[in-house]
């Protein structure tokens, strides 16, 4: 007995010690859980539609109007397939379980003299509830170079696309270097995108709350386009901060 009395006291000491340190239950904690996996799920998909709505150089470097006539036009179609990762907490959430996301798009630019091109470009994918639209303006200087062949143009893009409730709106700035062959024209460009997500909606209306955010990237895009009389395709393989994307264009250009 005279054992047992101090263990009972000791027991009481210790449960009482550990319910004053505990944490009182509070329910309402789970919304903060449930906001900030909403919001990463949002972010995350923001990071790739950034990719989307990218407006990718797809043209040599050469300015439009180079040819026969002082200006010039091109129209084409284009497929970017962009790739994801489908075990993404916002894809897996979506139900969309292929590594590609592929995005048709039309695309059309006028040259005029002095080096200057206007493009621009258009999407609908009604299945993925996407829709974009954007325009660029290129400046080529390859007269002021003196070296054979070698062309190489500075550009400013913006672009905005909308999925449901959520929006996204790039814009920025590249330069780019390349050969003006007889046949295929190489090219690559660096630059800087800065993309900004904005919520609405039903994505701001209830209990979860989300955030838009603006994130900026490096961009390259490796590619070639190849002449066949008045017909082109262009093929090329980008990168934005740490996604990537493959787009290949079908066109005519005079």
């Amino acid at each position: 007995m005279k054992l047992v009395r101090p263990l009972m006291i000791a027991s009481t000491l210790f449960i009482a010690g550990h319910a004053n340190a505990a944490t009182a239950i509070d329910p309402a904690a789970l919304l903060g859980q449930v906001q900030a996996q909403a919001q990463a799920s949002f972010d995350g998909l923001a990071e790739d539609l950034a990719v989307a709505a990218w407006m990718n150089p797809s043209n040599s470097a050469e300015p439009h109007s180079a040819g026969i006539i002082p200006v010039g036009v091109q129209i084409a179609v284009e497929t970017a397939l962009v790739d994801i990762d489908p075990t993404a907490s916002h894809w897996a959430q979506i139900g969309y379980t292929e590594s590609i996301i592929p995005l048709p798009r039309l695309r059309a630019s006028v040259g005029v003299p002095f080096g200057l091109d206007v493009g621009v470009m258009y999407l609908s994918a009604a299945d993925l509830d996407l829709e974009m639209i954007g325009y660029e303006v290129r400046m080529a200087f390859g007269n002021y170079i003196p070296v054979p062949m070698l062309e190489a143009n500075v550009r400013y893009h913006t672009s905005t696309l909308t999925a449901g409730d959520m929006e996204i709106a790039n814009s920025g700035f590249a330069a780019m270097i390349g050969a003006n062959l007889p046949i295929i024209k190489p090219y690559i460009e660096v630059g800087t995108l800065t993309s900004t997500s904005t919520a609405s909606g039903a994505l701001v209306a209830g209990p979860v709350v989300l955030a838009g955010s603006e994130k900026t990237y490096t961009t390259t895009a490796i590619g070639a386009k190849l002449e066949l009389a008045f017909f082109i395709i262009n093929a090329e393989r980008a990168t934005i901060g740490d996604r990537t994307s493959t787009n290949v264009k079908l066109g005519f250009e005079f």
